[in-house]
């Protein structure tokens, strides 16, 4: 038990740049920055901008085949004349240590070219049964800009006020991180996502990947990500009616594999 806690606590220092509680994406190689196609819980909140209809989504990732680290996620989205609203809420890991983060996101479409989304998140931890839960708030800000018809690039910031826990027994900072991403539709059935981030106290992470859609109603996903390591990514989505479902696919050469679906309604 107590491995397995101390692996959690290190998955984010080893693997990842974001937090375990963020969850990770059905996009092409995890480059979800610039991803325009749906709004996706806790990446960029300016994609939300973008959204036309009400509808909600549930998403479960299987980290390593290990349910331990399991990430379950819903959230929903209510767009409006002036401004589009979203709710998440994702919960990571077991009993004996799981983190909670809910948000609520506001976004807007400016224009053609122009969307930008701001997030206010409420983070928490479950430290040990004495200590119990620890909760912070943070936030989120992201942009996305269409240069052509065909080419955007997109922004975004997590936790830029430098939130973090503090007890008596640990101190947990969340990580700051800054991110920069590009979208090129090489065709009107091929679309090329390119993503760098940087974790202020972190190597830079790279991720890339394409999705083609042979026909409206099939996407086929194959990327790549890493920055300690070269993670292979494959997937597919397909939607009917108001419908979406996408399942996704990654490989740790050294933890094997992780798995994540994702299933979605518009009205």
């Amino acid at each position: 038990m107590f491995i397995l806690i101390f692996f959690l606590c290190s998955l984010q220092a080893i693997f990842g740049q974001k937090t375990t509680i963020i969850p990770s994406s059905f996009v092409a190689g995890n480059a979800s920055v610039a991803y325009r196609e749906a709004w996706l819980p806790f990446h960029n909140p300016a994609a939300l901008g973008g959204v036309e209809k009400i509808g909600f989504q549930l998403i479960y990732e299987n980290k390593y085949i290990t349910k331990e680290l399991a990430n379950k996620v819903i959230n929903a989205w209510f767009p409006t004349k002036y401004i589009n609203i979203g709710a998440s809420f994702s919960h990571f890991g077991y009993s004996e240590y799981n983190e909670m983060l809910a948000g609520i996101t506001f976004a807007r479409q400016f224009g053609k070219h122009f969307r930008l989304g701001v997030e206010a998140d409420y983070y928490t931890v479950f430290l040990s049964q004495s200590a119990r839960y620890k909760g912070i708030f943070t936030a989120q800000v992201g942009a996305q800009i269409s240069i052509t018809d065909n080419f955007s690039i997109a922004i975004n910031a997590f936790n830029p006020v430098f939130s973090k826990i503090k007890s008596d027994l640990v101190e947990k900072r969340l990580p700051i991180v800054f991110t920069i991403g590009t979208l090129y539709r090489i065709k009107n059935t091929v679309d090329w996502l390119v993503q760098f981030d940087k974790e202020v106290s972190s190597p830079l992470r790279w991720a890339t990947g394409f999705e083609y859609a042979p026909v409206n109603e099939l996407v086929i996903r194959l990327g790549c990500y890493g920055y300690n390591s070269f993670i292979p990514t494959f997937g597919a989505g397909v939607k009917f009616g108001g419908f979406r479902f996408d399942v996704n696919a990654d490989y740790n050469s050294v933890l094997g594999f992780s798995l994540l679906g994702r299933l979605g309604y518009e009205f």
